[in-house]
């Protein structure tokens, strides 16, 4: 044997390696994967859910600590993390026993993607990549349309190129919006229109051009701008007077079309318009409360408002109706907070829950959580 031959018999069959790659890589590109919605809790005990980034590209990223390539392409990463239609999740596998070297690694190499999670072992029967797909090598990654469907496998370094050509691609075919946004608005506004006619049109696309022009702000951008929306648009009327009854929690398109309601009809259109501008859920909280002061006199014995965390048991940021711009809790001493709930469940604030509202009946909002969401609202 030649002392050349040994080297070019490598690079062949490295070459059949890189078209049969090449080749699955292609096959996902014409056929979505029929993907898991996966459940993850990353490092900071946050739960990652696919069902919560609808409407964006989520790019799942295995690595491991020790993986050189891996480091390559953090700078990418980090920057497709920044765009606003675009998160990045990190996985960590085969660490070690010790899950201090993903921080470690995290913290040296300068990761700052939307979450990092320590996935195990491949061995492991409860590994994170069996959510996902095969991971044969580091680094590997999947790609998720704003459906949620796979629809790349990218073995090896990502091309950033290649990936924003594939995207738009994507979207030219889809007339440059993904279509799960599409149908919910199209839902919102063919109620509008139908409840209200021309009025509910225009009270559509205001609400329309609110949330596409606020789809790359941060979240404090996104907190005032909403707030301000509602606060300024509805005018504050009681049940009876909008709705015809004592108590009636509006959805957010009635809320809309209507022009007016209560304190929990503010509350509820800015939770549900907050989500649709991918504010994560568990961020966010309504608040049952007992005003207290002046606060009560506009308000009367109940209130509702909407709470925001950055984190968890951090000093929420509240929105109200009664306040021209959102204000920490701190700053609202005016109010008493009994209950908090969202869409997921519902916690008690104080121990005198008797005495401003009882957490276990909340038919009213599971009423406005139906109508919400037949309206287009997730």
């Amino acid at each position: 044997m030649s002392p050349t031959s040994i080297p070019w018999r490598n690079l062949l069959l490295l070459g059949l390696l890189l078209a049969a790659l090449a080749q699955g890589i292609q096959a996902m590109r014409s056929e979505a994967a029929k993907a898991v919605s996966f459940v993850f809790t990353d490092l900071d005990q946050r739960t990652i859910r696919l069902a919560d980034y609808q409407g964006k590209w989520v790019l799942v990223s295995f690595w491991a600590p020790w993986c050189p390539l891996c480091k390559v392409q953090v700078p990418s990463l980090n920057q497709l993390n920044q765009r606003p239609d675009f998160r990045v999740i990190g996985i960590a596998l085969d660490y070690g026993a010790d899950e201090a070297a993903i921080r470690g690694a995290v913290a040296a190499n300068q990761l700052r993607f939307e979450a990092q999670v320590a996935g195990g072992s491949r061995k492991s029967p409860n590994s994170a990549f069996l959510q996902v797909g095969p991971v044969d090598y580091f680094p590997t990654s999947y790609l998720y349309d704003p459906t949620g469907e796979i629809v790349m496998f990218i073995p090896g370094q990502i091309r950033v190129s290649r990936l924003l050509t594939f995207m738009d691609q994507w979207l030219a075919q889809r007339g440059g919006r993904p279509p799960v946004i599409a149908a919910r608005t199209e839902r919102l506004a063919a109620f509008l229109r139908e409840r209200h006619g021309e009025a509910g049109t225009r009270a559509f696309d205001d609400w329309k051009r609110l949330v596409d022009a606020n789809l790359g702000a941060d979240t404090a951008q996104k907190l005032e701008r909403v707030n301000e929306f509602f606060n300024q648009r509805i005018r504050h009327a009681e049940d009876r007077e909008v709705w015809g009854r004592d108590d009636y929690w509006a959805s957010p398109g009635e809320l809309l079309g209507a022009g007016r309601g209560d304190g929990e009809d503010f509350a509820i259109a800015k939770y549900f318009t907050l989500l649709a501008l991918n504010v994560p859920p568990e961020s966010l909280r309504l608040v049952y409360v007992r005003p207290r002061g002046e606060t009560r006199k506009a308000a009367g014995a109940v209130h509702i408002v909407l709470a925001h965390y950055d984190k968890p048991g951090a000093e929420p940021t509240i929105l109200d109706n009664l306040r021209p711009r959102p204000l920490p809790a701190g700053k609202r001493g005016d109010l008493q907070p009994v209950f908090s709930f969202n869409s997921s469940g519902v916690w008690e604030e104080t121990a005198s829950v008797a005495a401003g509202g009882d957490p276990r009946r909340l038919a009213n909002w599971e009423d406005a959580l139906r109508r919400a969401r037949e309206q287009g609202f997730e």
